[in-house]
């Protein structure tokens, strides 16, 4: 017997490494889950066999006689939503102007909708995160790149071509370090992992904590040094930590000024460096807002961790479904 008031969605989640499937209910538990390497250099085809493999093993799972509402894929972009579409994705080169979404949905045999994976991240944080029911939600990842998702009176904002949510080419410090695409001093280029490293890098004194995590080696430094070697009280951790701090309040202060949401949700892997620091970066933030902007926006770090990415593509099916 299954429980007729839940219902069951099918999720994929295609990063630049992996790619991930499960079964999710509408509750938010995952089961059946799934992954494999992504491969991109053997083609979206071959990608999307071998997601279409994990998809059915993940149905597999599902209880006797439960309906699945659709598949949702959560997808590292720039793609187009409505097609499924990629568009110039830099972790996934050879996919441009491809899409798996008509082979998946024949080979599944139910409908396929498809996000790019911060904007399901957002979508995630307002079912199952702490900030359920909110219609006005922006959710950042900070992590080797930054990346965001925006809902907007409970609606994903997707742009024109699927590309809005670039949060991490805001300028937050002109004249300072660029990011990979040549951006001058945007919120990635300054305050991503590797950003972080690499000012640490250039800071470097071949002296305490940071030199003793690093071996003496600059070159292997990366985020977790730093703030390990901050806690540590090594000044040039510390330096750079308060840079970071700063650097990431000035982009989230322009997003709360910008779209003036209920809550600003912050995930990936910095966010673990971040947190320890928590209530400097509130009190960073809410100064680079306008009054009464930062102090009445919730802050808060993601709950659902990697998982984030699976849930999100599971309330695109829930919700696409309805509107079928």
């Amino acid at each position: 017997m299954t429980n007729s008031t839940l219902q069951y969605a099918l999720a994929g989640d295609i990063g630049g490494t992996n790619i991930r499937a499960a079964l999710v209910d509408s509750e938010g538990r995952i089961t059946g889950r799934g992954s494999v390497d992504t491969l991109p250099e053997r083609g979206i085809d071959d990608a999307s066999e071998r997601l279409t493999r994990l998809l059915k093993a993940a149905q597999a799972t599902a209880p006797d006689g439960a309906e699945i509402a659709g598949i949702g894929v959560s997808t590292a972009g720039p793609i187009k939503p409505a097609t499924g579409t990629y568009n110039h994705p830099p972790n996934l080169p050879s996919w441009h102007g491809k899409s798996m979404k008509g082979s998946l949905s024949e080979s599944m045999g139910i409908p396929v909708w498809v996000g790019h994976d911060a904007t399901l991240a957002a979508l995630a944080e307002t079912r199952f995160g702490d900030h359920v029911g909110a219609e006005n939600l922006i959710y950042v990842t900070i992590s080797t790149g930054v990346g965001g998702g925006i809902i907007a009176n409970s609606e994903m904002v997707t742009g024109s071509s699927g590309g809005a949510g670039e949060v991490g080419h805001l300028a937050v410090r002109t004249g300072a370090y660029k990011c990979n695409v040549g951006c001058d001093g945007c919120f990635e280029g300054n305050a991503s992992g590797p950003a972080i490293a690499k000012i640490a890098m250039e800071r470097f004194t071949g002296e305490g904590p940071l030199a003793e995590l690093c071996g003496g080696d600059p070159s292997k430094i990366n985020s977790r040094m730093v703030f390990d070697a901050a806690d540590d009280g090594d000044p040039v951790a510390q330096g750079v930590v308060d840079l970071t701090i700063e650097n990431v309040s000035i982009g989230l202060g322009m997003l709360i000024n910008v779209f003036n949401p209920e809550a600003l949700v912050i995930g990936g892997g910095v966010v673990q460096g971040l947190q320890r620091h928590w209530e400097k970066l509130k009190a960073t933030t809410i100064k680079k807002s306008l009054p009464g902007y930062g102090s009445t926006t919730p802050l808060t770090a993601t709950r659902l961790g990697d998982d984030v990415s699976l849930l999100g593509a599971a309330q695109l099916a829930f919700r696409q479904s309805r509107r079928l």
